[in-house]
């Protein structure tokens, strides 16, 4: 099924700790950004890696949204006891009355993608339209000098390398326009696919950046942190 990651659930987590992402940077990173707020919505929970290094060093209250029901099981057992409120629900379709003093997305839903000097905003929704109105939706759940930080990543490509417990990750990337395809491959040594996983991003051209974020009501300009987030303030 296409962008819901459960083919390759059981094997999300070895290739996320194998150097795709860096936990421990990314929560000290936000830990610095957010100050004193602690009201987080993080969009694209997965298997809640992020969440589990953001509260080793804050108390956040934190609410987690997936559409995944297999990456939030894993998450479950990972952050059983935390108080982090898990919700499988579609982000379009997520409404809540409490409103957030930060949202974060470190790739599950939206992120950055730097090429070429641009930033260009990637979507799992690969309708135009929808994420107009999910960015909108995403300001409106924000506290007043709330704060949205999307995630950067490095242009997509194609690559396969080992990862934990002898298991070769390869992905395989194809461009068309503002549609990018990514392949996840998981197999052995031998050759023998494990698992895999297709999913479509809707990839905005760098230069309506900063437009489709005012137009969705946040500040004018957004601002890079570290290279590692862009934020964007209500």
């Amino acid at each position: 099924m296409i962008n819901e990651y459960v083919e390759i659930a059981n094997y999300y987590d070895n290739l996320l700790t194998s150097g795709y992402f860096n936990y421990d940077s990314l929560s000290n990173i936000l830990y610095n950004l957010l100050g004193p707020r602690r009201k987080v919505l993080d969009i694209g929970v997965g298997t809640g890696l992020l969440t589990e290094k953001m509260l080793s060093l804050a108390n956040y209250n934190i609410v987690g949204v997936d559409f995944s029901p297999r990456m939030l099981e894993i998450a479950k057992k990972r952050l059983a006891n935390s108080g982090v409120k898990l919700i499988c629900e579609d982000i379009i379709e997520f409404e809540s009355k409490e409103k957030f003093e930060a949202i974060v997305s470190t790739g599950g839903v939206i992120c950055i993608l730097e090429e070429d000097g641009e930033y260009r905003i990637c979507s799992h929704i690969t309708d135009l339209e929808k994420n107009k109105q999910l960015l909108t939706k995403l300001h409106s759940q924000l506290d007043e000098g709330g704060l949205l930080a999307l995630g950067i990543q490095g242009g997509h490509t194609n690559y396969k390398k080992e990862i934990k417990d002898k298991i070769f990750y390869e992905q395989k990337i194809k461009k068309e326009g503002n549609y990018l395809d990514k392949w996840y491959v998981f197999s052995q040594a031998n050759g023998e696919i494990k698992s895999e996983q297709f999913c479509r991003f809707y990839v905005f051209d760098g230069r309506q950046t900063n437009k489709v974020l005012t137009d969705a009501g946040f500040q004018e300009g957004y601002k890079i942190i570290d290279d590692k987030f862009l934020v964007s303030y209500k």
